[in-house]
């Protein structure tokens, strides 16, 4: 009886010097997959965001004529979603002149390659006095019903937050018409914000007018 029981008593002492090892190897992987887990779930979080061109440029040369200028915002992120909620410009020396623009107004905004019709009324005008700074935040401003640039009848909005892919390029591009009257008007910043993944790099364009 006693040897019939030797293989059985053997087996069991074997398996309790080898379970203790067990258990911290199967503990090691669980916790490793549990940070990879988390690591994951970092990977889809956003995180908010401040980039800012202050290369700027001419907004519009005085005299007749509308150019056109552009800001793009673009993720280099191979997938997912970033969101912009502020596009703020500023104006560079000398100012906003006494007349202030013919006309400064969104046109247009593509969001990964759809091109949506925005048109505003005039975000910036004549001032107090000669050589004002103005700034303006693109986001959020009415849209116009009507051909009155400078007292338009308001309709919707502009969007308040814009969500884009990451993949591509060019993802969101913003068209802006541009006229003044007596003097050169340019933009010395212009400051986007919003959410994006950590490890997506968003950088910021503005193309100038003529």
């Amino acid at each position: 009886m006693l040897k019939k029981s030797l293989p059985v008593i053997a087996a069991g002492l074997l398996a309790g010097l080898l379970s203790p090892s067990s258990d911290v190897a199967a503990q090691a992987a669980q916790v490793v997959n549990e940070l990879r887990a988390i690591n994951a779930r970092l990977d889809e979080q956003v995180v908010p965001f401040t980039v800012v061109d202050a290369t700027g440029g001419l907004c519009d040369s005085a005299g007749p004529g509308t150019s056109t200028v552009e800001i793009t915002v673009d993720s280099d992120g191979t997938a997912g979603h970033f969101v912009i909620t502020s596009v703020l410009l500023l104006t560079t020396a000398p100012g906003i002149p006494e007349t202030g623009f013919l006309g400064f107004h969104i046109n247009h905004v593509d969001i990964d390659g759809e091109r949506f019709f925005t048109r505003t009324g005039t975000l910036l005008g004549p001032t107090d006095g000669f050589g004002v700074f103005e700034s303006v935040d693109l986001m959020g401003t009415p849209v116009r019903r009507n051909s009155d640039k400078d007292a338009p009848i308001a309709g919707g909005n502009f969007p308040h937050q814009i969500v884009a892919e990451s993949d591509g390029i060019n993802d969101v591009s913003i068209s802006m018409f541009c006229s003044t009257m007596d003097d050169d008007v340019s933009f010395s910043h212009i400051k986007v914000s919003g959410w994006k993944r950590p490890a997506d790099t968003i950088t910021v364009t503005f193309t100038p007018g003529s």
